[in-house]
């Protein structure tokens, strides 16, 4: 007998929790990207002063790897982004280690005083804020279905 539509258990009538992307990490997702792209533009730009600065005998000391570094860190950034909207659950987890590294620094940055104390009361509620939004039931479910969804490898079970 072949399988018709009105039996198919539809997105409505299944039990699971409802796996569309949740707000909060679309958010999360979208700011990652244009931090990523801001960082990769302002590591190139700053890459052209460098190397202008060489070129006219005044080099800026470490200013070349800095750089460097803030470019892959961009690219870092940016697909870690892509990841998340995709559901990577992998990617939920990188990008929580590094807010929580970042909260900690953050919160040691506030014994400094001066600008780092108010950077860092603005950066640790947003932070905490931004990793609470991607450990809500929606987001778990969200990174549970996408783990769902990801093909697996076929075995031939006929030999």
């Amino acid at each position: 007998m072949p399988f018709r539509y009105s039996e198919r258990m539809t997105a409505a009538s299944s039990p699971t929790v409802d796996a569309r992307r949740p707000g909060g990490v679309t958010v999360i997702g979208v700011l990652a990207y244009v931090g990523g792209i801001v960082d990769i533009v302002g590591g190139s730009m700053l890459l052209v002063l460098v190397t202008g600065a060489a070129i006219v005998q005044n080099p800026v000391t470490g200013g070349l790897l800095t750089a460097i570094t803030i470019i892959v860190a961009g690219i870092v950034v940016v697909a870690i982004a892509g990841a998340l909207l995709r559901g990577s659950n992998l990617a939920r987890l990188i990008f929580t280690v590094v807010r929580t590294i970042s909260i900690v620094t953050q919160v040691v940055a506030l014994t400094s005083g001066g600008i780092a104390l108010f950077a860092g009361i603005v950066s640790v509620p947003i932070s905490a804020i931004v990793l609470s939004w991607l450990w809500t039931p929606r987001a778990n479910a969200y990174f549970r279905s996408s783990a769902d969804r990801a093909p697996r490898a076929q075995v031939d079970e006929r030999t």
